[in-house]
């Protein structure tokens, strides 16, 4: 899938006096009414972490004058760069998000109020021998199609990789750059569930260092889901797909890495 940006799309140009602790990727759709109030919480709390960050905001193509209030905010927040582009979907969004990001590490959250920057201090805290922390969603005030959803992925994600985590998708997750960087540019262009996929590559590349963090979800700040039930069956049958295609994409990586390594297939 060959995404196309808006003209007036631009990113700043600022040099860093040091080495960026953390990037923060936050796709973000419509949320024109609480975009300003996260932002500000989310920055004010990473200045008094002491962290050295970057806040990347992908507008996805929002119809609602969120590019208008990101525009303003991106004027008076140094560490925060602006992308708008046409609407391409969470995932491609976050996929856009994850190329672009300069810190040693990535917090992927969705700009919807639904976690606090207090969640992301639980996450920081025991990054320490982990390649990626994820939270594992709990109070969940979701209807039940898609509380029903998330547990499909689940199942399918233990049936046909192997992997068994509690909620392999979620969008609330830290990880370290650089494991993930070569293997997203060997996921296909058009990639659904991009974050399920990095759960299930780290958990069977090196499983001890894949933890999970219970985070309660919060209920959204305004608005609501406009993924309807029939959506989420469509959704589970390509989550389906995508996992069948990724079980052979891992089988053919495991291959050829014994293939360039005789060693390793004789241990």
């Amino acid at each position: 899938m060959e995404n196309r940006y808006y003209p007036f799309d631009r990113i700043a140009d600022r040099s860093e006096k040091s080495p960026i602790d953390i990037s923060i990727v936050m796709p973000v759709f419509n949320e024109g009414d609480i975009v300003e109030t996260v932002l500000l919480d989310w920055n004010q709390n990473l200045i008094e972490m002491g962290l050295n960050y970057e806040i990347i905001v992908i507008n996805d193509g929002s119809l609602d004058g969120t590019g208008r209030v990101l525009d303003k905010l991106r004027r008076e927040l140094p560490q925060l760069r602006v992308i708008h582009q046409l609407n391409t979907g969470h995932s491609q969004a976050i996929r856009r998000g994850y190329s672009l990001a300069r810190g040693q590490y990535i917090l992927q959250c969705d700009l919807n109020g639904r976690y606090e920057p207090e969640d992301f201090a639980r996450l920081w805290e025991v990054k320490a021998n982990h390649r990626m922390v994820v939270a594992h969603r709990t109070h969940r005030l979701d209807s039940f199609p898609r509380r029903l959803f998330s547990s499909v992925l689940r199942r399918l994600t233990h049936w046909i990789c192997g992997v068994n985590l509690q909620d392999p998708n979620v969008p609330f997750r830290l990880f370290k750059k650089e494991p993930v960087s070569h293997f997203l540019r060997n996921l296909p262009p058009g990639w659904r569930y991009i974050n399920l996929a990095l759960s299930i590559y780290i958990s069977k590349e090196t499983p001890q260092r894949i933890i999970e963090v219970k985070i309660p979800f919060r209920k959204r700040s305004l608005g609501k889901s406009s993924t309807s039930t029939y959506d989420l069956i469509n959704l589970s049958f390509e989550c389906l797909g995508e996992l069948l295609t990724l079980r052979k994409l891992l089988k053919n990586e495991a291959s050829q890495s014994v293939n360039l390594n005789p060693a390793r297939a004789r241990a």
